[in-house]
């Protein structure tokens, strides 16, 4: 992205209150860092990006850190973070993460799952392969975390649910620099399916295990 673009937010976002338009200017650069807008290496000075976004510097300086915390960039001061980069080594790691944190969500989950939960993980399962038949990587796997957030949902569990979004924004930029378009649509969904419709859970946690494991194995051998 040009550093001299102007991108300001919304002019609704200048009647926020402090803690809201941080929130606001956190989103905004993190859906340009996972999109590819601000690709690795790019320098992000508070001043710049606050002139950018016209928005307070102090507000930039608090979203930064906040991407800071979540590895996707290196923040030494204002006028030195930059866009982190990511390896294949990386990206296995945090879907190794979030395989065990949708593992403890489909073993902690009540079982068998609503007839409400079941027809939403079928809708994300039907967006998956439209996106995915579409050829849109990024929307095909916004459709698969919404499926595995369907089962997190269900288990009140406030620290696994900040857990799985602390990182989804880490996978979702690892996945579209070392997966997409590769792979998008080897998900198979109805051994899954058929698994919370029949409320068979060691049958869906097998399904979940699986594919995961074929991510990590596309991670670490990409050219098959």
């Amino acid at each position: 992205m040009p550093q001299d673009a102007r991108t300001p937010l919304d002019a609704r976002y200048g009647t926020d209150d402090p803690h809201a338009l941080r929130e606001r200017v956190h989103e905004t650069l993190l859906a340009e860092i996972t999109s590819g807008g601000l690709p690795p290496g790019t320098l992000l000075g508070e001043g710049d990006t606050a002139r950018r976004l016209d928005v307070p510097q102090v507000r930039v300086r608090e979203a930064l850190l906040t991407l800071a915390s979540q590895r996707l960039i290196e923040y030494s001061g204002p006028d030195s973070a930059r866009v982190t980069h990511t390896s294949t080594a990386a990206a296995r790691r945090t879907a190794t993460v979030l395989h065990g944190l949708y593992r403890t969500a489909l073993l902690t989950a009540p079982w068998p799952l609503t007839d409400n939960r079941v027809q939403a993980v079928r809708n994300c399962a039907a967006a998956h392969a439209r996106a995915a038949s579409a050829g849109d990587g990024a929307e095909a796997l916004a459709c698969e975390l919404a499926l595995w957030d369907t089962i997190l949902h269900t288990c009140a569990n406030p620290p696994l649910h900040d857990a799985v979004n602390h990182l989804k924004p880490v996978w979702q930029r690892a996945h579209r620099i070392h997966l997409s378009p590769s792979g998008v649509a080897d998900a198979e969904w109805s051994p899954f399916l058929t698994a919370c419709a029949i409320g068979d859970r060691k049958r869906a946690l097998h399904h979940l295990d699986h594919h995961w494991q074929n991510i990590d194995h596309r991670l670490t051998h990409p050219a098959t």
